[in-house]
């Protein structure tokens, strides 16, 4: 009964089939072919009117009649493919069992435990969480128990209809339009897996229903060719008992044999059809053969899931971004029909490329360079080309034109083998639902691919996207590292790490307020050279304009880079280079030779290490640094982080420059240290005064040089520079002694000033000795800072002896200067007659307007000795009866006169030569037993001072022969701070002064020690000041120290004349005394003489 109305069912439905599809699928007495026929199958797919008029059954009535495969003919039904089949005349029918049915179910079915998983939510599109139950039962049955959950019946018959056509789609996949013969089913000595043509065509969803019925088969797209270019899907067979199929056969293999549903053995077949005992799963009827199977075939996916889930594909699922595909691959993977891939397995990618190059692929930036690559092995199904299965293949070349405009030639030299451009497949025929996958073992690429075309694409693969990210917002990347650039740089690449820690890419900010306008001119002014925005010059100094190997760079190197801007007036900013050997010590103008070791430590830019090997890409070349690179700081800012140039910032405040300095572009700054400035002494302290604003202006404003003057560009021997204050300095270049370690660069004033002329070698300013640039080439952003030993003073800054003493802030010694006529003196000028007759220096000074009668009434221009100035201090002549000296000038005068020492004064006695220079700042030459003439040394045996060494290292002064209690007459006093004054000229003239003794310096002129050079080279020491904690009273010895002496000689002559004299008489009366002898006379006899006679 069950077989009868299952019979009248399909009768009807075919009536009803053929009255609305009418189509023709060919006749019973030719050959059907739907696809290319499988040019292996010796044996063609043919089945003839006479091969079937034997078997009485069909299709359907072999199901029927079927306990085992029910479930399939109930999906059959459901998705209404019973009159389907009851219409086809030559078919092939894979049959799952119920067993093999309720197996995929339990493997598929999704569930509801699930968080992710709705009710709504099915497998293959029909398959939902109620699993094959509802598939079961009667359609009309299912859609009301859903209607009574959603209330929605429209919904829930439009739900039930796309599930029915997925349901439809996913049975077509076990169908063939033709019949397969007994031979495609036993072994081959050709193939064992065969490729046949499925019923289904890949839809990417179910198409519209056309109010007409459209012609053509109900299994056929309407409105186009489906996903395979109009060809139904393949499905591999693999032979009965052969190595690959087994002893029943496999259907759904892959193309080794491999998975696939087994061949069913055939025991629940009814009884009385035995049409092949080789297959006992298949049973050829009327109209076809059913093959039942263990297994249900799965459709195959798309090419994106392919991709994604195959094994041999995971490195190119992992760097092919499959849901936006970079161009020019097709926009989907899923859904762009017909196309063939030949897919590079892993293996592929590992041998072709690099370390680096896999960094950029797999990094964010690398899509572009996964779609040249991919572009390669993609083939549109256009032209009439289709997709490119390899049975659609013949022995000789197909041409082929890949994505990326490649040609490509492919063949199939056997089955189940596929070689694109002499390589052959490893994987043909990965089937999928809009294309064929072909896997590689190696790259599609022409000769001339380079993956890495650019620096950029380098930087990305070396872990500095955040580097190229900051370079494509600056507009920059196109012109350094892109692939039109010209290359020819060498870029310096901060790591993703070391940008992680910045203030989420704070970076500009920090350099903005350094090129921002500073004051409003500042803005009305229109720069001569266009200056970067902050976050390119942050950039640019990253980047150096030529190539340089580590074989380039040395020690101390000053490269220069691409940032230019207008404080530089357009020169490039400069970055310092460091090349230590392997032991970190440095090498001083060596050049690094090794490229292996540069990684490890021995090289730093701008402070920032070298991390790892560089990298060369093209005519670029990329090192990999440890921090980000700063621009230099102003001059400011850069003088303030050394402690040492504090003075110098302090005098830049003090002139009211330190805005000026600012804004002076191209400008070389010789910034003397702290202690250069103490040598100055009472100098310094002058310059420090509000008077002395204006000469302290001149000599800072003499330290900054016009340009930029960096160490390595000075040239050898003496160059000539302007500078800001308008003088001129001359910087020298010198060789060391015996040649070891770099240059001696000096700096000094020249010879030849405005008016003036020293000659051909002394310095204008009287200083013998240049200052030494002790520490060069500290970059700022407007040019570059060279630290000296010794302030280099303007000759035209007029330091004399009243400023020196206004500096001291001891004023007490320049107001009785005045009042005894010597103002002169403080002044720095020649004196008149007349203050000359005050001074009552006659004949030891001589005035201007006794030179000659040209200068009458005008200064004179030879310049007399200048004077050095003892300088008590207030406290000290606190302590001294001022109302007695001003009130007894020629007390005043020789207590002030012995306080000056003519600059021209030789010292008389030293354990030193007499040629040793004053030290820096000094305006005598100090060594232990030194003696100077002073002016009051002409009229007094006590006017000559000495100076003694202390153990502390100070001097006293002292009156030389003075005698008396130290420091309780008033004839020693410790020296403390001093100044020089400035030099004086004078033109050449042998009667330029007069001598302070008549025979001594005639002898001392022999000996030339550099006040003579200066003498006569043109000038003379200015003199100076000498700060003392004491007043020195002029000598006068006691009565007793006068004549003591001569008193005592004269008594003792006295003594001695008196004792010799006593001596003589005596000896005169005791020798007369002796002459005469006295005679005896004896009483009452003789004498006694007589009797001894």
């Amino acid at each position: 009964m069950r077989t009868l109305s299952l019979l009248a069912i399909a009768i009807c439905a075919r009536s009803v089939v053929a009255a609305q599809s009418p189509f023709t699928l060919g006749y019973a007495d030719q050959v059907y072919s739907d696809v290319r026929l499988d040019q292996y199958n010796v044996e063609p797919y043919e089945t003839t009117s006479k091969e079937v008029s034997s078997y009485a059954s069909t299709i359907v009535s072999t199901l029927s009649s079927s306990p085992y495969h029910t479930t399939f003919l109930h999906l059959l039904q459901r998705a209404k493919c019973i009159p389907m089949l009851a219409h086809i005349d030559y078919a092939t029918v894979f049959a799952p069992t119920d067993q093999a049915w309720k197996e995929w179910a339990e493997r598929n079915t999704p569930d509801l435990s699930i968080s992710n998983v709705d009710r709504g939510d099915s497998v293959n599109g029909w398959l939902g969480p109620e699993g094959l139950d509802e598939w079961l039962r009667d359609e009309e049955e299912v859609i009301l128990s859903r209607v009574a959950v959603s209330g929605d019946e429209d919904l829930e018959r439009k739900i039930m209809d796309n599930q029915n056509w997925a349901l439809r789609q996913h049975l077509l996949y076990h169908m063939f339009n033709y019949t397969l013969p007994l031979s495609s089913f036993l072994p081959s000595e050709v193939s064992n897996v065969t490729l046949q043509t499925t019923l289904l065509y890949p839809l990417e969803k179910q198409p519209p229903l056309s109010p007409v019925p459209e012609p053509g088969a109900p299994w056929l797209p309407h409105g186009g060719e489906g996903l395979l270019g109009g060809h139904g899907q393949r499905l591999r067979i693999a032979r009965v008992g052969s190595t690959e199929g087994g002893k029943n056969g496999k259907v759904g293999v892959e193309w080794d044999g491999e998975g696939g549903a087994e061949i069913w053995d055939g025991k629940g077949w009814a009884k009385g059809n035995d049409s092949a005992s080789e297959v006992p799963g298949a049973r050829w009827v009327r109209n076809g053969v059913v093959v039942g199977i263990d297994g249900v075939l799965d459709a195959p996916p798309s090419i994106e899931q392919l991709i994604s889930t195959h094994p041999s594909l995971s490195y190119l699922s992992s760097i092919l971004s499959l849901s936006s595909p970079p161009k020019p691959l097709p926009s989907s993977f899923s859904s762009t029909p017909h196309l063939t891939v030949f897919a590079p397995s892993d293996e592929a990618f590992m041998e072709r490329f690099d370390d680096i190059e896999k960094e950029y692929l797999e990094g964010p930036y690398g899509e572009e360079g996964v779609g040249r690559i991919v572009s390669q092995s993609v083939i549109l199904g256009k032209d009439g080309k289709g997709v490119v299965w390899s049975d659609t293949l013949g022995k000789n070349d197909s041409q082929f034109n890949a994505v990326s405009g490649e040609h490509l030639e492919v063949s199939s030299s056997s089955p189940s083998m596929v070689t694109v451009n002499n390589t052959s497949s490893s994987i043909p025929d990965v089937l999928a639902s809009n294309g064929v996958i072909h896997i590689l073992p190696s790259l599609l690429l022409p000769p001339s691919f380079n993956l890495l075309n650019s620096a950029e694409k380098i930087l990305l693969s070396l872990n500095a996207t955040q580097f190229v990210s900051l370079m494509r917002s600056a507009n920059l990347s196109e012109k350094y590292i892109g692939e039109n650039s010209e290359g020819g740089y060498t870029i310096l690449a901060p790591t993703d790490d070391v940008l992680d820690v910045l203030d989420k890419w704070d970076v500009p900010s920090a350099q903005s307020a350094g090129r921002m306008p500073r004051t409003l001119s500042d803005i009305s002014k229109k720069p001569s050279f266009p200056d970067p925005s902050p976050l390119s010059a942050l950039l640019q100094y990253h980047i150096l304009p030529r190539r340089l190997l580590p074989t380039d760079l040395v020690d101390g190197q000053l490269l220069s880079t691409e940032l230019q801007t207008s404080s530089l007036k357009g020169a490039r900013q400069r970055l310092r280079v460091e090349v230590a050997e392997k032991d970190g010590k440095k090498g001083k103008g060596k050049a690094r030779s090794g490229w292996e070791t540069v990684g490890e430590g021995e090289v730093r830019f701008g402070g920032a290490t070298v991390l790892g090997k560089p990298v060369k890409s093209g005519n670029n070349v990329i090192y990999l640094i440890s921090s980000l690179l700063s621009p230099p700081d102003t001059v400011l800012q850069t003088a303030v982080s050394d402690l040492q140039l504090s003075t110098f910032i302090a005098a830049l405040y003090a002139s009211d420059l330190a805005k000026t300095t600012k804004r002076l572009a191209a400008t070389t700054y010789f910034i003397p240290r702290n202690p250069a400035f103490t040598d100055l002494g009472l100098a310094m302290e002058w310059l420090l005064t509000a008077d002395g604003k204006d000469d302290l202006r001149k000599v800072v404003k003499y330290h900054m040089v016009e340009g930029i003057i960096y160490s390595e560009d000075v040239d050898s021997g003496k160059t000539i520079y302007k500078t800001i204050e308008g003088g001129d300095v001359v910087i020298e270049r010198a060789k060391r002694p015996h040649g070891h370690g770099p240059d001696i660069l000096t700096i000094g004033s020249p010879t030849k000033w405005p008016s003036h002329d020293s000659g051909s070698s002394l310095p204008s300013n009287g200083e013998l000795f240049p200052a030494n640039v002790t520490h060069p080439d500290s970059l700022t952003d407007t040019g570059v800072i060279h630290t000296i030993d010794q302030v280099v003073l303007p000759s035209d800054v007029n330091l004399t002896v009243g400023k020196l003493i206004k500096g001291s802030k001891q004023l007490t010694m320049s107001d009785l200067m005045v009042r005894a006529g010597l103002g002169w003196i403080l002044e720095g000028r020649e004196p008149s007659k007349q203050e000359v007759q005050k001074a009552e220096l006659e004949g030891r000074v001589k005035s201007w307007d006794e030179d000659g009668d040209e200068d009458e009434g005008k200064e004179d221009d030879i310049a007399h000795p200048a004077y050095i100035v003892l300088c008590p201090s207030d406290k000290a002549f606190s302590k001294l009866n001022l109302t007695y000296y001003i009130s007894t000038p020629p007390a005043l005068r020789s207590l002030l006169m012995l306080h000056i020492i003519p600059s021209s004064s030789l010292p008389l006695s030293s354990s030193l030569s007499s040629t040793t220079p004053p030290q820096n700042g000094q305006p005598l030459a100090l060594y232990d037993d030194s003696i100077y003439k002073t002016l009051l040394s002409n009229s007094s045996k006590y006017g000559d001072l000495a100076f003694r060494r202390t153990g502390d290292g100070s001097w006293i002064v002292g009156i030389k022969d003075a005698r008396g209690e130290e420091r309780v007459r008033g004839d020693s006093a410790r020296v403390g701070m001093a100044g020089r004054a400035s030099v004086r000229w004078k033109y050449p003239r042998k009667d330029a002064a007069l001598d302070l003794e008549d025979d001594g310096d005639e002898q001392d002129r022999k000996h030339q020690d550099g006040r003579d050079r200066l003498w006569e080279g043109g000038m003379t020491l200015g003199g100076g000041v000498m700060m003392i904690d004491s007043v020195l009273i002029p000598y006068e010895p006691s009565w007793f120290s006068r004549w003591g002496l001569l008193t005592i000689t004269l008594v003792g002559i006295s003594i001695l004349i008196l004792a010799a004299a006593g001596s003589i008489g005596y000896w005169f009366w005791r020798g007369r005394k002796d002459e005469y002898m006295p005679i005896l006379v004896e009483e009452d006899g003789e004498p006694e003489g007589e009797e001894h006679a």
